[in-house]
């Protein structure tokens, strides 16, 4: 009846059979005072199954905990090797820089010469917007 159950499973128990728990309650008075219960006098297999299902609960919440810190691992982990993969990268950027200090300077050239053909490209649709605008307009003249 009390297999693998721990001190803190017959504490619920006695509490929930309406007794007092005392801090100084050795897991033998716990049981006793289970076993001179009313609860356990008039139905013996319901504190069996109170008792089972406190130590099924706690069990449980151990897997859960247990599950719990192994995706935090798994986390820290994936994080770390995230990182890893950052410094080596940071590392080989650092390398290529000292090799050639030029590709500072051109670093930042990609993304300016992108901005500036996006307004080239803007500046070209109007303009020939425009142009068919006016061929449309001197064609309607013409007729």
């Amino acid at each position: 009846m009390y297999k693998n159950a721990l001190k803190e499973d017959f504490i619920r128990v006695v509490e929930d059979l309406d007794g007092t728990v005392e801090s100084t309650d050795t897991i033998a008075k716990l049981k006793t005072k289970i076993e001179k219960s009313s609860t356990f006098e008039s139905d013996p297999d319901f504190v069996k199954t109170l008792i089972k299902n406190c130590i099924d609960e706690r069990a449980s919440r151990n897997e859960r905990e247990v599950t719990l810190e192994k995706q935090k691992i798994e986390l820290a982990k994936l994080q770390l090797a995230q990182l890893e993969k950052e410094i080596e990268l940071q590392t080989a950027k650092n390398e290529a820089l000292s090799l050639n200090p030029a590709a500072k300077v051109e670093e930042n050239y990609p993304q300016y010469l992108e901005r500036e053909n996006k307004n080239c490209f803007i500046y070209a649709v109007i303009h020939l917007i425009t142009q068919e605008t006016v061929r449309s307009v001197l064609n309607l003249k013409r007729i």
